[in-house]
């Protein structure tokens, strides 16, 4: 009797067996390593097969009304182990069913009782042989002529059948892959980056107010959630492979490198990987190694970031490493930030072997952010072109006569759609959606922020020194207007080829110096008249130039010449328009965003980590610090030059602050905690009105994680 009840706890499903008694689960009679919570969840699906079993019921078995605990993230994780015990997918499921927002159901077979002795089959009696009989000549002579024209007329039907199968196989095989349509997974149009996937759950980062957490949502979409860090600002870099943490960074400036950490799921302490400071980084899909970036240098370490060495060196900044499925091959993003091109490379493992994926493919290249199917049949990454981001998928294949897959276009907006991330059943492609938008608003002293050039979707203002006229840059189009200070009289300056930033008023009204890009060109310093005209560059033959500003007298431009080989060096230095003579600031080569003071005594600088704002004294040609805040950002000159106004960024209580120039007193205008504020390429644009009240771009974009739903063949 002992012997039957301890057989009636075991219960078998596919090649595993749960022992009740022994509260153990085997695969084959090879015991699994399963924790209690796991183990618990397992049996009671087992006790009702093929029925739901709420998150209720769970919750009442698992913790208790006394037990204090995060249920949704603890019960997420205990089936997230589970399934990873069964080596069941959540988006394909062999035993395990997620029902959203209900419950979990267990649909795989069950055998019933294990039965521990061998099952024998019935006995029977030993099969007699058939005796064969013999056949006379004259029994086949007469039909074989029949017999020989049936087996003609079979084999001409059978070739055609065969004939029709490889057709249908060659056609489909060639079908080429397709978008069927769009689920919305995220609603609350946060600005986001930087999605990873354990099947179950997306992970992402997130702009929450004015700084970036990491969020996440079921991959069927519902409301995000923040998971806790003790990070200001971090950043999404990659899942494990067995989805129990996350490799995040985090960062305090905008020149600071971001340290590397592992965040562990659902909740844990990080913990630093060693004094790793990269650009990217990714684990191997067995998670034995780690692989990171340098700016151009490529390295390998151990899984915990130790004992790194250089693999092999890139042509520019690499980002972006991903691992194929097989572990075999990585693949990066190489940006350029001498032309702003972006293109896709690969490398080998062991480092060799390194070469461009798409060789001609976009004369303008500006790919990037790609993943692979979890089968390795397809490459899904971003490409910019005709103005627009959309999805991109490359068979990994070649075709039949050794001829190479061209990628084929899955997205065509009206959103622009970015960093695609396969799901792991391959049925899904999950992506940014996203439409910019950016509504001005003026701080006002009584009435707070206000509407400014209502219906204008735009940033970056400038208005001229009698305050008559404003030069602007409209969004999502980034193209250059200017117009009367009502909005009347609008006249485009710039065409959509050209991705157009920060314009500055000459001080005669007549001209305008502003940034400007091309798909395969960083940013330059151009100029342009009031009146339209073509754009001619400041500095011909310069690569860079950033944030270019005029002084009091209009004879001179100062600018920021951010790479050592550029014309006059890097850090900010002066253009004297008559001479076309350059000439550097002293100290300045980490330096940026230079801004002339209207009485022409001064130059405002801000630190290349953003965490200072500088003075420039031309008359001694020394510098001093003015103010020390978090992320310090857009300085801007009041009317009569008494005051410098800017913003601070990324922080939890970022704020408006102007600082008076005579004793560096230092006063907080407005708290921008809770304001969603546009963020452009170039940070979060603020600025004056003519009568020096503070302007700033509130966000009013659509931008959200959807699963496309698409057919690859």
């Amino acid at each position: 009797m002992a012997e039957s009840a301890a057989k009636s706890n075991i219960i078998q499903f596919g090649l595993f067996e749960l022992d009740l008694q022994a509260r153990e689960l085997r695969k084959s009679g090879i015991r699994i390593k399963l924790q209690e919570q796991p183990f618990q969840i397992l049996s009671m699906l087992l006790e009702r097969p093929g029925e739901i079993v709420s998150r209720e019921e769970l919750q009442k078995r698992l913790w208790p009304g006394d037990t204090f605990v995060d249920f949704d993230l603890s019960l997420n994780s205990a089936v997230k182990k589970l399934r990873q015990a069964l080596n069941d997918d959540s988006e394909n499921p062999r035993f395990i069913e997620t029902l959203y927002r209900r419950g979990y159901r267990f649909i795989g077979p069950i055998s019933g009782v294990a039965r521990l002795e061998a099952v024998q089959p019935p006995s029977a009696a030993p099969a007699q042989p058939t005796p064969i009989q013999p056949i006379s000549a004259e029994k086949v002579s007469g039909p074989s002529r029949t017999i020989a024209h049936h087996r003609r007329v079979l084999l001409f039907f059978g070739t055609l059948l065969l004939l029709g199968l490889a057709a249908l196989i060659w056609f489909g095989r060639f079908q080429p892959p397709r978008v069927l349509g769009y689920t919305q997974i995220t609603h609350d149009g946060r600005f986001k980056g930087g999605i990873v996937t354990d099947g179950e759950r997306l992970y992402f980062s997130e702009m929450d107010g004015n700084h970036f957490v990491v969020a996440q949502v079921s991959s069927g979409g519902g409301e995000t959630a923040i998971l806790p860090t003790p990070f200001a600002n971090v950043f999404v870099g990659d899942i494990s492979p067995d989805g129990s943490s996350l490799l995040v960074a985090n960062f305090k400036g905008t020149g600071s490198a971001a340290a590397l950490w592992t965040l562990p799921l659902p909740a844990g302490t990080p913990r630093r990987m060693g004094d790793l400071a990269p650009t990217s980084a990714a684990w191997t899909p067995d998670g034995s190694e780690l692989f990171f970036s340098k700016d151009s240098e490529i390295y390998v370490a151990k899984s915990d970031g130790t004992g790194a060495h250089k693999l092999a060196t890139a042509q520019a900044t690499v980002f972006n490493l991903r691992f194929s499925p097989d572990g075999n091959r990585l693949r990066l993003d190489v940006y350029d930030t001498k032309t702003a091109s972006s293109e896709i490379w690969e490398v080998k493992r062991d480092g060799t072997d390194l070469r461009l994926v798409l060789p001609g493919w976009n004369p303008t290249p500006q790919e990037c952010c790609g993943r692979w199917t979890r089968d390795g049949k397809y490459y899904v990454f971003q490409s910019f072109q005709k103005g627009a981001n959309n999805i991109w998928a490359l068979a990994e294949n070649t075709h039949w006569f050794g001829r190479h897959a061209e990628p084929v276009q899955l997205t065509n907006g009206p959103l622009d759609f970015s960093s695609p991330v396969p799901s792991k059943d391959g049925k899904r492609i999950f992506s940014f959606g996203s439409q910019p938008r950016a509504e001005l608003v003026r701080l006002d002293p009584k009435a707070g922020l206000v509407p400014y050039f209502a219906g204008i979707s735009a940033t970056d203002l400038a208005f001229s020194a009698d305050g008559q006229w404003v030069a602007y840059v409209s969004v999502p189009e980034h193209i250059l207007w200017r117009g009367r200070i009502d909005g009347s009289e609008p006249l485009q300056l710039t065409s959509t080829w050209m991705h157009a930033a920060l314009p500055r008023w000459s001080p005669d009204g007549k001209q305008i110096v502003f940034m400007g890009r091309s798909d395969n060109t960083n940013y330059r310093a151009y100029l342009i008249s009031a009146s339209a005209g073509e754009p001619r560059e400041l500095i011909p033959g310069a690569e860079v130039g950033f944030d270019p500003s005029w002084s009091p007298d209009g004879r001179s431009i100062v600018l920021a010449l951010n790479y050592a080989d550029s014309p006059g060096g890097s850090g900010i230095s002066i253009l004297d328009l008559p001479s076309k003579k350059l000439s550097q600031l002293p100290e300045s080569q980490d330096l940026f965003s230079p801004r002339w003071s209207p009485d022409g005594k001064y130059i405002a600088a801000i630190t290349r980590d953003s965490q200072k704002l500088m003075l420039f004294q031309l008359s001694t040609q020394k510098w001093t610090e003015l103010a020390a805040l978090p992320v310090v950002g857009y300085p801007s000159w009041s009317r009569d030059g008494q005051y410098l106004y800017f913003d601070t960024a990324f922080t939890e209580d970022p704020a408006f602050f102007r600082c008076r120039i005579s004793d560096h007193k230092l006063e907080k205008l407005l708290s921008l905690k809770g304001t969603r504020r546009f963020l452009g390429e170039l940070g979060s644009w603020t600025g004056l009105a003519p009568d020096d009240s503070p302007l700033l771009a509130r966000d009013i974009s659509s931008q959200e994680i959807y699963a496309l739903d698409w057919q690859a063949p």
